[in-house]
């Protein structure tokens, strides 16, 4: 079905595993409580490698740079030192393995990070207050660049692990089809909807209200539809919606999966009978049903396999990189000091 400015978006769940250093930063910055940095000059011991105090305090001011006044709690500084100790055992075992960073992407990731930080109120695009936040804290771009080099080497061995797994066959493809038939490939009645959509992107050379303007256009191509004009060519002349150059062909769609006015028109006209101007958030629509099916079950065709073989496939990914990373962490040898 192509994606239409009447129809919902519609995600596919699949679970996946992302090591992104960004994203576990980000999510640290929302954490909020008080405690002191405190405690012994080492906090961890990972396979014989220490992580000192000053080791988390790089971290913690790293966290800070962006918001002065961020506030981190005991356990969650705990949870800090867990990841930092998860990254170790990750980085030791990626470079015993010979995985490098590739440098170029190292760099491109180190830039969008900059050029967002540069983005927060406290530097207002300065690039001279960030500099200088930098120096406050005792953190150098070389070290934070660092951060983005030991993610990319770890990310390097997670990726080959995910190459291992084997793409599924037929019989695993149409075993989750059966399996998952009620509560995935069930549907309601279909209507196939063919539209015109029709806004202020039909007086592009207008900067003012066009709304009446609009609305007469609806009204005035549906007189014409209703004369007998060809309703994919209006479509294709006059429809601001990307299903334009398809004759206004949206393909087959569920009541729940449209904006509600839009579904309220479709799901009660009658079988190749022009509606009047229906109006939503995108504009006003002129719309047909040209067929209609019963409830029933989604067809395991290409498209059904495809999106099923990719969901497979992702969870077969993500056990063996879970596998491998959990394995890790257990086999290492990991003495924590910090309490």
């Amino acid at each position: 079905m192509i994606e239409s400015h009447c129809t919902k978006g519609v995600t596919t769940v699949a679970g996946k595993i992302r090591f992104t250093l960004v994203l576990f930063l980000a999510a640290v910055l929302i954490l909020s409580g008080c405690a002191e940095t405190k405690g012994p000059s080492v906090y961890a011991v990972v396979n014989g490698q220490e992580i000192t105090r000053e080791d988390y305090q790089f971290y913690e001011s790293f966290l800070r740079l962006a918001q002065p006044e961020l506030q981190i709690s005991r356990s969650e500084q705990k949870q800090i030192l867990q990841d930092m100790i998860d990254m170790k055992v990750y980085l030791a075992e990626a470079g015993k393995l010979g995985f490098k960073a590739d440098m170029d992407v190292v760099q491109k990731e180190y830039e969008s990070y900059r050029t967002q930080a540069l983005k927060q109120d406290l530097f207002g695009g300065s690039e001279a207050i960030y500099y200088t936040r930098l120096l406050e804290l005792g953190l150098t771009e070389d070290w934070i660049r660092q951060l983005f080099t030991d993610y990319q080497v770890i990310n390097a061995m997670v990726e080959a692990e995910r190459e291992k797994a084997e793409a599924p066959d037929g019989e695993a493809i149409e075993g989750y089809y059966e399996e998952q038939k009620e509560t995935l490939y069930a549907h309601g009645e279909l209507r196939r909807v063919r539209h015109i959509l029709l806004n202020k992107g039909n007086f592009p050379d207008s900067e003012d209200d066009v709304s009446a303007e609009v609305k007469e256009l609806a009204d005035s191509l549906y007189q014409r539809l209703k004369a007998g004009e060809d309703f994919a060519q209006l479509a294709k002349e006059y429809s601001q919606d990307s299903s334009g150059k398809y004759g206004g062909d949206i393909g087959f769609v569920e009541k729940e999966n449209v904006v509600e006015s839009f579904g309220e028109v479709a799901f009660s006209a009658d079988l190749n009978v022009v509606s009047q101007p229906v109006e939503s958030t995108y504009g006003w629509h002129l719309l047909e049903v040209t067929e209609i099916q019963p409830p029933g079950y989604y067809e395991l065709d290409e498209d059904v396999r495809a999106q099923i073989s990719a969901s497979l496939l992702q969870a077969e990914q993500q056990k063996l990189v879970e596998k491998l990373l959990l394995g890790l962490t257990e086999d290492a040898e990991i003495t924590i000091k910090f309490k």
